[in-house]
């Protein structure tokens, strides 16, 4: 478990992780971009009224 420091929201993140050779900076900058896809995706979703994406390759985002 790696616990973080989020400025934003003035508390501890608490990420649980099994690469161990990474460091908790490493582990957090990664988790934060996750985030950041995971609601754009979410966004899309919402606004096309897409229930799934199908497709996985750029392309099939694009379409």
């Amino acid at each position: 478990m790696v616990h973080v420091w989020d400025p934003e929201r003035q508390a501890y993140l608490k990420i649980i992780t099994n690469n161990l050779s990474w460091t908790a900076d490493t582990i957090a900058e990664l988790y934060k971009a996750r985030w950041d896809i995971e609601v754009f995706f979410k966004h899309l979703k919402q606004l096309f009224r897409v229930k799934s994406f199908v497709g996985t390759s750029a392309n099939a985002v694009r379409i």
